[in-house]
């Protein structure tokens, strides 16, 4: 269901993508990636959304502190915010982390 989000946003088909990524949550709420897919297409959609996507984007890091994208969108979702100091230290961590990243996946290795 995650990567039909993916292909629904691809496709800029934003409404399709979101019931994906929801779907997605809805089998399995700790499923990281669509959370952070979710709080990203929601921060895109900005406006009343910000508070959600902060949500989704605080819960994933919970999950996975070492994702350096959910750490990103957490920045920019304060950065539209008006939380400048919590954007800097959410930036500051993704930059970090993207460094120190694999470059592919240990699990999609094998």
């Amino acid at each position: 269901m995650h990567s039909k989000g993916v292909l629904c946003e691809a496709r800029n088909q934003t409404q399709e993508a979101l019931a994906a990524y929801t779907n997605a949550l809805s089998v399995d709420p700790d499923h990281v990636p669509s959370k952070v897919s979710l709080g990203a297409l929601l921060w895109r959609t900005g406006g009343k959304s910000l508070p959600v996507a902060r949500s989704l984007l605080s819960d994933a890091l919970r999950l996975d502190p070492t994702n350096y994208v959910a750490w990103y969108y957490l920045a920019m979702v304060h950065k539209d915010g008006g939380r400048a100091s919590d954007a800097v230290d959410c930036f500051q961590a993704a930059c970090m982390l993207e460094e120190s990243a694999p470059i592919e996946k240990f699990s999609s290795a094998c």
